[in-house]
């Protein structure tokens, strides 16, 4: 089984990375290659009509390439594609949300609902510097 991509690891999130429309997020401390190991080693749980495995209270989906995709539990935390998008720009931002709502602030697709879950994951970034 390979890693999930990138672009669901908080401090891996890049202003380039693409939003879908739905985005799970993988927060600090989160033992996913822990996990992995264990559904490699049997002790996962086949939900089959989910087509998906759990463990640790985690679920996720495993491609046909063998990458894993998160889905929910504890240390992630899903988001739409707007969330997704505040999230790159406070990340694209260095931190400045101020300046991070000035780019979005004539985006037609991002709500003022947006912006709590993308400071509530980004208060778990790398350049959080406490303001949000």
């Amino acid at each position: 089984m390979k890693p999930p991509n990138n672009r669901h690891n908080v401090n891996s999130i890049r202003p380039q990375s693409p939003p879908k429309n739905k985005n799970t997020i993988v927060l600090p401390g989160t033992d996913v290659l822990g996990d992995l190991a264990e559904i490699s080693a049997g002790r996962g749980t086949w939900i089959e009509q989910a087509n998906q495995y759990e463990v640790n209270g985690r679920r996720y989906i495993v491609e046909s390439t063998g990458t894993v995709i998160p889905v929910s539990g504890p240390g992630f935390v899903n988001l739409s594609r707007p969330e997704y998008r505040v999230l790159k720009q406070l990340i694209g931002s260095g931190g400045d949300i101020d300046a991070a709502r000035e780019a979005l602030r004539r985006d037609p697709s991002i709500s003022e609902a947006d912006w709590q879950p993308a400071l509530d994951v980004f208060k778990h970034h790398k350049s959080y510097r406490g303001e949000a």
